[in-house]
């Protein structure tokens, strides 16, 4: 068989040397060009816009150090999901893409979650023409399906960069040497055959969970964090031999136990002694609640139970690199990449209300905060879930009551960070818990905050500036809505379809603008239920 070749090859090879760049710090401009330090300019203040004219309410002190930087800022934090289900007239819909470029969405997950482990890239699944669910692999690569080609063409005409998630699955249901082989022919294509360099790869998806496919199976042994950290090895080597110049990711848990559902078998005590520093960083997931009880009906939670769960970005985090030191300390320093989030599992009605919005912008921040290096949401485009009646995609899909790919609150959340968000994230304090404030310096040192409001009532800002002198002069966006629970939103002041979602295009909604005194303390009014975007001048 084909791959045999470069298994024997293999057997004499020496490890790879890691790519000299380190992973998700570097970022190209265009796919083309060499990575090099992230900038990112403030837009100019516009002098006709919307005049910043919102009611004042009680005061929250914002206290900021401009001079204090905590972390780069790259869009690489700023990523989501497609999938090779989205069909190919979708993902070559020049409505999608521009609504991509508007969003400001530039790195791009590829081709699915547990999708990925099905998937066949070439088309030829030989014995595999069924998964463990009874699914049929080979209709991923049906006519209607988006193809690699179609994922390369969508990347280029988006200005964006992509990690791809390699078929570890095909490890255990063929071989080692074939999902070796499988991915090394993939890179070959992708960064030589086609010319799109892709600089990340990752070595399956959510492989430790009993839902993915290879994960139990007949006449074979559990999987667990041992047998995939021994066969990351030798199909990371076979990638790393087609293209040295790239980065490679191991999926990681944030549970320490041996509970089958929790733990999963020790997945990370047993796989981080593997690792022999041959990967460049781990694969975290993040879903936040379970909301359905034993007999898997949903329970509804409260909002404020959804939006309490913030703190599950830098616990996990933490989590994770505490089992480095615990089981593998020379792996202790991994980037760790959020390859996948989303408020809520499964696809309730939250999911597409301003309530979600609101999380996917606290989870931004807090995620760059936490020293993230990547954040990819699920997703693009998912669909409507006839039983639960919600969707996980930034784009609304055979929803009845909106026009097809209206976006949904999440994708103003990812606007609002293109538009008033920097590259340098600096210090930043709230003096109420319901306010969270994140705050950035662009490259002409100007700040930009995103600023989430919770609270039913307005608010007002009072800015303490340190390290910045303003001109005096701001520009903004803001995405709020009726209620938490609203599916409607507006942007800039306009509203999107009654049925949910909200307004496109944006770039030509006029920014809301405003001038004030520099001799005192900003006093910044903040509408109920709202992200807002703002640029200090």
């Amino acid at each position: 068989m084909k791959y045999l070749w470069l298994f024997m090859f293999l057997l004499a090879v020496p490890s790879w040397a890691v790519p000299t760049d380190k992973p998700f710090e570097l970022y190209p401009p265009t796919n083309g060009a060499a990575p090099t330090t992230f900038t990112k300019a403030a837009m100019p203040f516009q002098v006709e816009g919307k005049p910043w004219k919102f009611a004042h309410g009680a005061k929250v002190q914002v206290k900021v150090d401009a001079a204090q930087v905590l972390r780069k800022i790259t869009p690489y934090q700023f990523g989501s999901n497609v999938a090779c289900w989205d069909n190919k007239q979708f993902m070559n819909d020049p409505d999608c893409q521009e609504k991509v470029r508007q969003a400001g969405i530039k790195f791009w997950r590829w081709p699915g979650g547990s999708t990925s482990d099905n998937y066949h890239w070439d088309g030829n699944y030989g014995d595999h023409t069924r998964d463990h669910d009874g699914g049929n692999p080979p209709n991923m690569n049906a006519a209607w399906a988006a193809s690699t080609d179609d994922f390369i063409s969508f990347c280029q005409n988006t200005n964006s960069e992509a990690i791809v998630t390699v078929n570890y699955a095909a490890a255990r249901y063929e071989n080692v040497q074939y999902a070796a082989d499988m991915a090394a022919r993939w890179v070959h294509y992708f960064n030589f055959e086609k010319k799109f360099k892709v600089r990340y790869w990752e070595i399956g998806n959510e492989n430790f969970g009993p839902w993915e496919e290879g994960n139990k199976m007949v006449g074979k042994p559990q999987l667990t964090g041992d047998v995939y950290g021994k066969d990351l090895q030798v199909i990371a080597a076979a990638m790393r031999k087609v293209d040295p110049d790239i980065f490679v990711g191991a999926v990681a848990v944030d549970k320490d136990s041996g509970d089958d559902w929790n733990g999963y078998h020790w997945w990370m005590r047993d796989l981080l002694p593997q690792l022999q520093q041959k990967v460049d960083f781990l694969i975290f997931h993040e879903y936040f609640i379970w909301p359905f009880d034993s007999a898997n009906n949903y329970t509804n939670p409260s909002n404020q139970a959804l939006l309490s769960n913030l703190h599950e970005i830098p616990d996990g985090k933490t989590a994770i690199e505490g089992m480095e030191d615990k089981y593998a300390p020379a792996e202790k320093g991994l980037p760790i990449a959020l390859t996948e989030f989303n408020m809520i599992n499964g696809d309730p009605p939250p999911t597409i209300q301003l309530l979600n919005g609101i999380f996917v912008a606290e989870v931004l921040g807090e995620m760059i905060k936490a020293g993230y290096k990547n954040a990819n949401i699920w997703d693009l485009k998912n669909g409507l879930d006839d039983k639960l009646k919600g969707d996980h995609g930034l784009l609304g899909y055979k929803d009845p009551g909106i026009p097809e790919g209206t976006p949904r609150p999440t994708y103003y959340s990812y606007a609002i960070y293109s538009r008033a968000f920097g590259d340098t994230l600096v210090s930043a304090d709230s003096s109420d818990p319901t306010v969270k404030v994140y705050a950035s310096r662009f490259s002409g040192g100007e700040l930009g905050f995103v600023i989430v409001n919770e609270n039913d009532q307005n608010r007002t800002a009072v800015f303490d500036l340190a390290g910045f002198k303003p001109q005096g002069k701001l520009m903004g966006w803001v995405m709020t809505g009726q209620n938490l629970n609203d599916y409607q939103v507006s942007f800039n002041g306009e509203l999107g379809p009654a049925g949910g979602g909200g307004p496109f295009p944006i770039k030509t909604i006029p920014p809301y603008r405003a001038t004030f005194k520099t001799d005192k303390p900003l006093q910044l009014p903040l509408q109920a239920r709202s992200v807002t975007g703002l640029i200090l001048y």
